[in-house]
């Protein structure tokens, strides 16, 4: 008996060490139900808020293509450049922001979730601030909220699944996207070569009447100029004409000695200070830009010698016809160079003057848009130059400092200061866009030379022609190699479908590629029936740009619009939104 009592006590308290465990195992439970419920709500909350940012990427870019597309209309002539709160259509804008959301699941209110804003270069701190409710506008920020404690409600709070184990039915998600229009920083390199005063020569593929009323043009704007000799009140280019050569289709002198002629034209004539009265009207520029002074009596007779020797052997119904329209034709043809010709700039020659109002526009339009792009100029012909700086006597501009620059008005007024071969005849396309590429993003053999691009802008190139590319550096040959299917597979074939075997097209395609790699985004212009197209097309298509063909048409007026029209259209393909995933400054 005695032993038996002694078991049943030793088997007390192991019954009793089962109930704690119960008892453990009960809170345990508790503990792991509420860790595997706040798990699942938690990757309900997290399921939902990656829902919700994703639509709202997916709203707020879409919201800012509404501004691209109403830029680009701007371009194509439909309505304002400056796309403000009046002229972008803002609510279509508020409109796609909420369908393309609902179209992801999420609920947001186009009035109240989305919201636009001006994006700005801050020079002082090289930053991008927004300024929100800023015209105009260039992003787009969408909200997605589930906020409202009605849980009935589109914006309602997330309900829990488990919320009462946590003490909570219900929670607040609030998501947010924004997008912007990408500023741009545009070089524009421009054909400077002597082709570019080919439709207003007499010469002109576009005929006679069309040559005569250029050259009538040309003549009257010099007039209506009234550059004077330096130093003087005396016109250069006096509406009486300089002697016998006082009428526009000229005064007809036979004969083929050229002093007899000179003589016959009046051009020996002195005035009261002994030097002649009527001086040959362009003396070229000095070393530092400015116009030179009258000329000895000698160099003006032998620059109208020049000019009296190409009328008298040239073919044609203007065969001896000394006047105004065979004098503007010999400047272009022969003395367009700026250190021999100081005032054709000053002339409406073409297709060199469409070009110069087309660039124009393209400022005006950038202006009117006020996107925060900024413009660089090089130009030209059998060299190229980046256009930093320029003294002529009249105006003195130095943009070294910042030669890519929003100073819109500055990069007018340098390209239309040019003229026609003002960098010699010839045609250096790849010299222009490797001095391009370089004003963009620094000389590559140069580690400390980083360009002028600013950082978070899209490099952007403009490169425009009228002929075929001629010239390039002695002795180069394209690199080994070198594959053009990587470069011009248009339609991804696995097969190049621009190639050359032209050095010089070569070389200008090459520095194309060289600006790619660099990231830079090439749009390109071939204008008139001489301009090498496919080249352009090529060049165009390796950059990730755009290619427009200017055909010309019969009158320099088609040619002159549809100039115009080309760089409007380039001026308005702004780069795609984008994401803005941390916001430099709120305002």
């Amino acid at each position: 008996m005695r032993q038996r009592t002694n078991l049943k006590q030793r088997r007390g308290p192991k019954e009793s060490r089962q109930g704690v465990i119960v008892v453990l195992t009960g809170f345990t439970l508790v503990a792991i139900f509420a860790f595997v419920a706040l798990s699942v709500d938690t990757g309900r909350i997290v399921l939902t808020e990656t829902k919700m940012q994703n639509a709202v990427d997916a709203a707020s870019l879409a919201a800012a293509q509404e501004i691209t597309a109403a830029v680009y209309a701007a371009g194509q002539g439909q309505g304002s450049a400056n796309i403000d709160a009046n002229s972008i259509a803002v609510e279509a804008a508020r409109a796609m922001a909420a369908q393309v959301a609902e179209a992801n699941g999420v609920y947001i209110d186009p009035q109240n979730d989305v919201r636009f804003g001006k994006r700005g270069f801050d020079e002082a701190t090289g930053t991008w601030p927004i300024q929100w409710n800023s015209s105009p506008f260039n992003v787009v920020q969408v909200v997605a909220r589930r906020t409202n404690e009605d849980p009935e409600a589109p914006d309602g709070q997330l309900p829990l699944a488990f919320g009462w184990a946590v003490g909570r039915s219900q929670v607040p998600i609030e998501t947010s996207s924004t997008a912007f229009v990408e500023a741009r920083d545009l070089v524009v390199v421009l054909d400077f070569s002597a082709s570019m005063n080919d439709d207003s020569s007499l010469r002109s593929s576009l005929g006679q009447t069309q040559a005569e009323n250029s050259l009538d043009a040309m003549w009257n704007s010099l007039v209506a100029a009234d550059p004077t000799w330096p130093g003087t009140s005396t016109s250069k280019f006096p509406s009486t004409g300089l002697g016998q050569i006082n009428s526009y289709e000229g005064t007809y002198v036979s004969g083929s000695d050229t002093s007899t002629i000179r003589e016959a034209l009046g051009l020996n004539e002195n005035g009261a200070d002994g030097k002649r009265k009527y001086p040959f009207p362009q003396s070229g520029r000095n070393g530092d830009g400015t116009p030179k002074t009258k000329l000895s009596n000698s160099s003006n007779d032998s620059l109208w010698n020049g000019y009296i020797s190409y009328v008298k052997n040239k073919s044609g119904s203007y065969n001896r016809k000394y006047g105004y329209r065979t004098l503007m034709d010999y400047l272009q043809e022969k003395r367009y160079a700026r250190e021999n010709s100081e005032d054709l700039w000053r002339t409406p020659h073409y297709p060199f003057n469409a070009v110069k109002n087309g660039a124009s526009l393209f400022l005006s339009f950038l202006t009117e848009l006020d996107f925060g792009d900024e413009v660089g100029l090089v130009g030209y012909g059998q060299w190229a130059q980046q256009e930093m700086s320029l003294y002529d006597g009249e105006v003195d501009i130095d943009i070294t400092a910042n030669p890519i620059t929003s100073d819109y008005a500055t990069i007018d007024d340098i390209q239309r200061r040019h003229q026609a071969g003002e960098y010699n005849g010839w045609t250096a396309m790849g010299d222009g866009i490797l001095k391009g590429r370089e004003l963009l993003v620094g000389a590559a053999d140069d580690p400390n030379d980083d360009g002028y691009s600013r950082y978070g802008a899209r490099p952007t190139m403009i490169i425009m022609t009228d002929g075929q590319t001629n010239q390039g550096p002695s002795g180069w040959s394209l690199p080994g190699g070198f594959n053009w299917a990587d470069w011009t597979d248009y339609d991804g074939d696995g097969n190049a479908d621009y190639t050359t075997s032209d050095s010089k097209k070569q070389y200008a395609f090459w520095e194309a590629t060289q600006a790619v790699e660099r990231g830079i985004t090439l749009h390109t212009m071939a204008v008139g029936a001489d301009a090498d197209r496919d080249l352009m097309e090529a060049i165009a298509f390796a950059g990730g740009g755009i290619f427009i063909s200017v055909p010309g048409g019969a009158t320099v007026a088609d040619m002159e619009s549809q100039l115009i029209e080309a760089f409007r259209n380039i001026a308005s393909k702004v780069p795609p939104a984008k994401l803005v995933y941390e916001l430099t400054a709120e305002n």
